[in-house]
């Protein structure tokens, strides 16, 4: 008689079969518990810092306030006293505690975007009807509280609660997110190279199971506990790791919810801000955006141009003819450079912009194209011997950039859209960056705002796509916007 042994049962990926502790696992746990203390003393640093900010912020909030409706109100709203300041900063502490200002949000990779004035002013209805119902019913005072001056002690933290924040951190704790990416290769170092634009952002480093030689890593998926907690870690990025999905799922369960994680689409080029995402029955579907470019918003771009680019041509004269003079007093040649750009619909255009190179730099570009450090199609470098001494200031500045209004006055070129490129340049584009041609190009855009000539060309095909399927005329205020601080910080301009 024989006994039928069932077939031993592979060990899920999902959780492997352990039948004892692992090899200095009790050293290991015992490291992991002490990191994590020191983790949470950070963490807890951190928001100390935060109140203390805030504690000054709503009480110079509440003061301001004070002082302002007491100019302005003739009635008992400007009765207000050092009792009212008092109870309003503790009303607004309180609705900044409520509303979890203090916790780091699972739903934001930058804490800082959830300082944001939009952000702080959701706090204020709830901070102005705690002050009153304090005001009322505790301190039941013979001089109620109104509700405007209630509204106008704590409508100046707006302002003051975020700045407050972001001087206090960069000042006493700089590094705000640790993020450890889950991934090597070409999508993880262009993640890794926008975190690292970000001033409150800090990349610890990568895990992956199949690094290339010569990749720097900090483990393998297996470590990945161990890592986030050595590093104190605050959010994990999945970046399209060299393994298989059950090796990351798995290492992702044994995180147990100790850390937030975030990922990168599969397809993250067809997605953007406009990208929505709907559960379907536990499955989730990402919804991609289709473009908004319709004739009214064509118009309404366009009026938006020619009344901002005629009034920025007006304001900025003065400037253009001190930078003519120079450019003359400088080198030979023309104080304008005029060269054919594509623009929408591949229709070419010239452009106008000052001169900052020699007047033979055209003719001496196949000698310095051993130089070039920009990938694809582009052609850029960081120190070219061309540039003039004068062209390198107006670089720098972009003032070399103006004449462009003139383009956009004509309307060859919009405020905001895709870099022109030069048509040898453009005839050589492919894939997503063909999605230029459908817009007209801009002085500045998404090229300029997220990094300039330190992209890629991969970033160039990305961005221009992610702009032409998500156009609105709140994106481009919000690039323009965007555009002076980067203008200032002179980051990837040569």
């Amino acid at each position: 008689m024989s006994i039928e042994v069932p077939p031993k049962r592979p060990a899920s990926a999902f959780g492997r079969q352990r039948t004892g502790p692992l090899p200095g696992r009790v050293e290991n746990d015992t490291r992991v518990a002490i990191d994590t203390k020191k983790a949470h003393r950070h963490g807890l640093r951190h928001r100390q810092l935060l109140r203390v900010s805030d504690s000054v912020s709503v009480a110079a909030s509440a003061a301001v306030g004070a002082v302002l409706i007491r100019h302005i109100s003739t009635a008992r709203a400007g009765e207000l006293g050092i009792r009212d300041v008092i109870v309003v900063a503790v009303a607004m502490a309180v609705a900044l505690q409520l509303h979890g200002l203090y916790r780091r949000p699972d739903g934001r990779l930058r804490p800082s975007e959830w300082w944001r004035p939009a952000v702080i002013a959701r706090c204020l209805p709830t901070a102005a009807l705690l002050a009153l119902a304090a005001d009322a019913f505790i301190l039941r005072g013979e001089r109620a509280m109104t509700l405007t001056a209630a509204v106008a002690m704590t409508l100046p933290a707006i302002v003051f609660v975020p700045f407050g924040r972001r001087l206090v951190v960069r000042m006493f704790d700089p590094t705000v997110s640790r993020i450890l990416v889950i991934g090597t290769g070409p999508i993880s170092d262009r993640l890794t190279s926008r975190l690292q634009r970000c001033p409150d952002t800090l990349v610890v480093g990568h895990v992956d199971n199949n690094a290339a030689p010569g990749v720097p890593v900090l483990g393998g998926l297996d470590d990945l506990p161990d890592i986030c907690a050595k590093h104190a870690i605050d959010r994990v990025i999945i970046g399209f790791p060299n393994t298989s999905d059950a090796i990351v799922l798995d290492a992702l369960r044994r995180l147990e919810g100790q850390v937030p994680v975030s990922e990168i689409p599969r397809y993250f080029e067809l997605h953007n801000w406009r990208s929505e995402a709907e559960e379907l029955h536990g499955l989730t579907l990402m919804h991609m955006p289709t473009p908004s470019l319709a004739a009214s918003a064509r118009i309404t771009k366009r009026i938006m141009d020619v009344t901002l680019a005629t009034c920025a041509l007006v304001v900025a004269a003065p400037v253009m003819a001190l930078v003519a003079v120079a450019i003359k007093l400088d080198s030979r040649g023309p104080v304008f450079f005029r060269q054919e750009r594509t623009g929408r619909g591949g229709k070419p255009f010239r452009i106008f912009k000052f001169r900052s190179m020699t007047a033979d730099a055209w003719e001496r570009r196949a000698a310095v194209s051993s130089l070039n450090q920009s990938d694809g199609p582009l052609f850029k470098m960081a120190s070219d011997p061309r540039v003039t001494r004068v062209g390198a200031l107006i670089r720098k500045t972009s003032l070399d950039e103006l004449p462009q209004l003139i383009n956009v006055v004509r309307g060859e070129m919009s405020l905001v859209g895709p870099r022109p490129l030069p048509t040898e340049e453009a005839d050589r584009l492919d894939g997503a960056a063909l999605a230029r041609l459908d817009v007209s190009p801009g002085i500045t855009g998404l090229w300029q705002v997220c990094g300039r000539s330190d992209l890629s060309y991969a970033d160039l095909q990305h961005l221009d796509s992610a702009y032409v399927r998500s156009w609105s005329l709140t994106w481009d205020l919000r690039i323009l916007l965007q555009t002076p601080q980067v203008v200032f910080g002179r980051n990837g301009a040569y």
